[in-house]
Order: structure tokens, then sequence, then C-alpha cells
């Protein structure tokens, strides 16, 4: 229960940070509220990993026994869990392809007039606004396909490189938390 503690005391600290941020709207608040929503998110998956009996799927893995849908399920909330609720709760994807659509017929316009000084300050503007946009973009579509590589890998029964695949990621798993 300390693990959950731990994660609700970080929370309150992002809360608290979030409402100064409100407040007095600085970068330097913001990047220290950036750096505290990191340190929630690195206290929650340890918490989450804590409730995990990794010790109970490497014999099953290693020995290449079949996983029963509770190891199944398990295996993905820990895997592609982060990205099944990533993706259900993201509610802006549409709204950055927008967004990237219309930078980009904007650059287009730009693209085939004579730029001068103020257009050439107009094109790095909107160069800026579309590279704020794209990794948002890049990184759905990234767990995306690593929720749908994982559903496919674990569809029917495991071959030979899957175990061992599942094996390595456990293990490093429990590597991880001990460190």
């Amino acid at each position: 229960m300390g693990d959950i503690q731990r994660v609700k005391a970080e929370a309150k600290t992002v809360l608290d940070l979030a409402s100064r941020c409100e407040k007095v709207e600085t970068s330097d608040n913001y990047g220290l509220l950036a750096d505290q929503v990191e340190e929630l998110e690195g206290e929650t998956r340890e918490a989450f990993q804590s409730q995990i009996d990794f010790a109970s799927f490497l014999p099953k893995l290693k020995q290449k026994q079949p996983l029963g849908p509770a190891d199944l399920k398990t295996l993905e909330q820990l895997i592609v869990g982060d990205a099944e609720y990533y993706l259900k709760y993201e509610t802006e994807f549409e709204h950055w392809k927008s967004e990237a659509r219309q930078l980009i017929a904007e650059i287009g316009k730009l693209q085939s007039s004579s730029l001068n000084t103020d257009g050439l300050m107009h094109l790095r503007a909107l160069c800026q606004e579309l590279r704020r946009v794209l990794p948002d973009i890049v990184f759905y579509l990234d767990q995306k396909e690593r929720t749908a590589k994982f559903q496919e890998a674990t569809r029917g029964p495991l071959d030979e490189e899957g175990y061992r695949v599942l094996t390595e990621i456990v293990e490093a798993m429990i590597a991880s938390d001990k460190m």
C-alpha cells in the first residue's frame, strides 16, 4: 500500500503545481509541473508493477507453457496497458490532424508566393507550429501500432520467438524494479 500512498502524494504535488501555474503562468512553473508529472508517471508505473506477480509468469514463459486468459490479460496490461489507456482517453487526435492539415495548407500557400522577410518569418512560425503538433500525432500512432502488434502477436498460440520476447520483457521489468 505504500506505493499507492506515494502515488497519491505525487498526484497532490502535481495538482498543487498546476494550481500555481494557473495563478502565475511562467515557463519555470510549467517546467516544474512537467518534471513533477514525469515523477508521478514513474511512481504510478512502479505502483502498478508492484501489484503484478512477475515470478508466476517467468516459469510459464521460460518453459513455454500455454498462458491462460488471465495471464494474457495481465501481460497485456503490463506490456501495452499504458498505450491502450492512452488511446482510450485521448480526445485530441482528430484535432491535431486537422491542425497539421491547416498548417501544411498555409505552407503550401506561402511556398507558391514570393517570399519576402515577412513571408519567411511567417513560414518559420508555421514550421514551429507544425513541429509542435507532429510529435503528438506520432506518439498517438505509435501507441496504436504498439497495441495492434501485441494483440496480433498474442492472438493465437505463442511460438518460440513469442515466448522468448515475452520472457525478456518480463525479466527486464523485474530487473528495473530491483534498481
